[in-house]
């Protein structure tokens, strides 16, 4: 699990999430240390096992806020914050103990935690195999590690909340690790230091409605995940790559607006696949990124097979409107839009490409620029392109 996290986040934030995310493997016991369920003063550390509200903030909580401690609770912030030192849990070993923790919950199924903010733990809300959990309305922010996290979760909600500004060079606000059917709505995930949304092994989410703004590398990532929806999201001045999938199976990236994507480490792109198969990029509005739009496929990745691109509409990129790399087999680029791309609207390098009325208009170099060999589904059109062929090894009205 470390090797597998140290990709693409900071090492010695992702080393003490991994070694707690180890624990839940193995099954750590976590001592509660607080009192009976349902007191109606919480303090720091305590335990709950039965609906609960909170009627006051807890203030510099040296290590635990609230532990969840049955299934089928409620706990109603009740617009109130739970905040922690900003400091290590002194006495807490994360190799035996889970620590600095906003609220935890381990293995409590049908568990609500609503209306309130967290701040300054190592995370701000943490489900581990837990399923059928809610997140509503909770505001989590200035979190070591993360603001809000899913290990081994299914079938849960997070809407109309917020994770942010996980330090520089530190983590996502929100994780998802082999977590599966969870639903993300209309959250927003800003400033944070790696990414808006980080989802690794997980299969079958939904992620709609949601902002990203400001994160420094990616807005959401998609690692060794299938068959998850990216739908309606918005992406703005996100660094590096807006939406990246990388690799994953089936997974659909349609009708989100990204743009102005920053560039980061000389990468600058709205939306990337660098691995898997099948998956479908479309409907997709691109504005103002400093070098592609859309990429699929890497001079470093694997094969991909039957990728669709298919009605996006894309303005302003740095580079090309839309790159296919040579080792995307059969992907199909249909009813895409491309004006005012710095190289090409549409560049294709792999002749298992089959285009079809496509339009690229007042784009830097080609409209539309096809190695030999590609398909021509006919009805493509460029026109007013930098270079006066307009198109290469396809007819172009």
């Amino acid at each position: 699990m470390q090797a597998k996290l140290r990709l693409h986040a900071a090492p010695a934030t992702f080393a003490s999430l991994a070694a707690t995310l180890a624990l839940a493997v193995v099954g750590v016991i976590v001592s509660g240390g607080g009192k009976a369920a349902a007191v109606q003063q919480l303090s720091c550390g305590d335990k709950i096992t039965a609906d609960t509200t909170l009627h006051h903030n807890l203030v510099n909580c040296p290590n635990n806020g609230i532990i969840i401690g049955a299934d089928d609770v409620t706990l109603d912030l009740n617009y109130h914050r739970i905040d922690g030192d900003g400091a290590p849990a002194t006495g807490c070993d994360p190799d035996t103990e889970f620590c600095d923790v906003g609220v935890l919950n381990r293995g409590h199924d049908g568990v609500t935690v609503v209306h309130g903010s967290l701040r300054e733990f190592d995370v701000g809300v943490w489900g581990l195999r837990v399923s059928h959990n809610r997140l509503l309305g909770i505001s989590s922010s200035e979190n070591e590690c993360c603001a809000l996290g899913f290990f081994r979760g299914t079938r849960s909600l997070v809407r109309n909340s917020s994770a942010s500004g996980t330090p520089r060079d530190a983590g996502p606000g929100m994780f998802l690790i082999e977590s599966h059917h969870v639903r993300v709505l209309h959250s927003s995930f800003r400033n944070n230091g790696d990414q808006g949304i980080f989802v690794l092994d997980s299969s079958d989410n939904l992620f709609k409605g949601n902002l990203f703004s400001h994160n420094r590398f990616f807005g959401i990532i998609l690692e060794q995940s299938d068959r998850n929806q990216v739908r309606r999201n918005r992406s703005r001045r996100d660094g590096e790559v807006g939406i990246y999938v990388a690799p994953g199976n089936r997974n659909v990236i349609a009708r989100n607006r990204v743009s102005h994507v920053r560039r980061s480490r000389g990468i600058g792109r709205a939306i990337e696949v660098d691995g898997g198969d099948h998956n479908v990029i479309a409907r997709n509005s691109v504005r103002d990124t400093e070098v592609d739009a859309i990429l699929v496929g890497c001079a470093r990745c694997g094969v991909l097979v039957g990728s669709v691109v298919r009605r996006n509409h894309i303005r302003g990129a740095g580079e090309d409107g839309v790159h296919i790399a040579e080792k995307a087999r059969h992907t199909r680029l249909r009813r895409n839009t491309a004006k005012g791309a710095g190289d090409d609207g549409l560049d294709t390098g792999s002749p298992t490409t089959k285009l079809t009325s496509n339009e690229a208009r007042l784009n830097g170099d080609l409209g539309i620029e096809a190695v030999r060999g590609v398909i021509d589904g006919g009805g493509n059109v460029a026109r007013h392109n930098g270079d006066p062929r307009q198109c290469t090894h396809i007819v172009c009205r």
